[in-house]
């Protein structure tokens, strides 16, 4: 049966290298007897759509792309970001399981993957984008909550002088899709890194592994985002949480 396998950001943090597509693969039969018979095919003019179709006989197999897994036959799977990644496909059988890889090469970014102008904006694509807290944003609060369709803090508010009582106002946040969807957070010299996942549909926003400065480990709503603000929140029933940040180098 031929699936169609997505991959979801920053669900997986496994990594591969890569090299070209390979056509029936066959390796020699191990001590078991189990002879792995496999291909790993990228779809010309389109590498980041790779088909995994599993020929060895009698057994159960299982794919692992480093974006997702799969134990289908046959399955499509799409590898979004560019760069050198390996494919490994394992055969369970009576003597197994046995393992094989096949190296593949993504000449770039998935442009339909990515063709949200929201990764772009967060991220800088490979190249990366910093942001810092909005400690100049022309009300004075970057922090706080209000009501539940609030933009800004309304009810609690905290600037620049709350930031450096809790020892946050120097922070940095990296987003970048250099190989995966990267985020990294500076706190006190320290960097932490995880990996974000967007849902461009709902404008929401998933850090996995880390979480966003003061934060509270959640799924955050964007509010706003441009080339230079990013507004994130914490949807509450009546109320939100509210964050400010802005590239860093921008002044308001």
């Amino acid at each position: 049966m031929k699936r169609l396998h997505i991959f979801l950001l920053g669900l997986a943090a496994v990594f591969f290298n890569a090299c070209s597509p390979y056509e029936d693969r066959v390796t020699p039969a191990d001590p078991a007897g189990i002879q792995l018979d496999f291909s790993v095919t990228q779809t010309p003019g389109y590498d980041n759509q790779v088909t995994l179709e599993s020929k060895t006989k009698g057994v159960i197999p299982f794919w692992d792309y480093g974006f997702g897994v799969t134990k289908e036959t046959k399955a499509v799977v799409i590898l979004p970001f560019a760069g050198d990644f390996y494919i490994k496909y394992s055969a369970y059988g009576s003597g197994g399981p046995k393992t094989d890889s096949v190296k593949v090469k993504i000449s770039e970014n998935d442009p339909k993957f990515f063709s949200s102008k929201l990764y772009d904006l967060l991220s800088n694509s490979a190249a990366g984008k910093t942001w810092v807290w909005a400690v100049d944003v022309p009300t004075g609060y970057c922090f706080g909550n209000g009501p539940g369709d609030a933009d800004k803090p309304a009810w609690w508010t905290v600037g620049a002088a709350g930031l450096k009582d809790q020892g946050v106002i120097d922070d940095e946040m990296k987003f970048d899709l250099n190989g995966n969807a990267h985020f990294a957070i500076t706190h006190k010299g320290v960097t932490t890194n995880g990996f974000f996942a967007l849902d461009t549909l709902a404008q929401n926003l998933k850090i996995n592994g880390a979480d966003i400065s003061w934060g509270n480990n959640v799924t955050y709503h964007i509010v706003k985002l441009n080339e230079n603000e990013l507004t994130l929140v914490q949807q509450g029933d009546g109320w939100r949480n509210i964050w400010l940040f802005k590239r860093k180098g921008f002044m308001f």
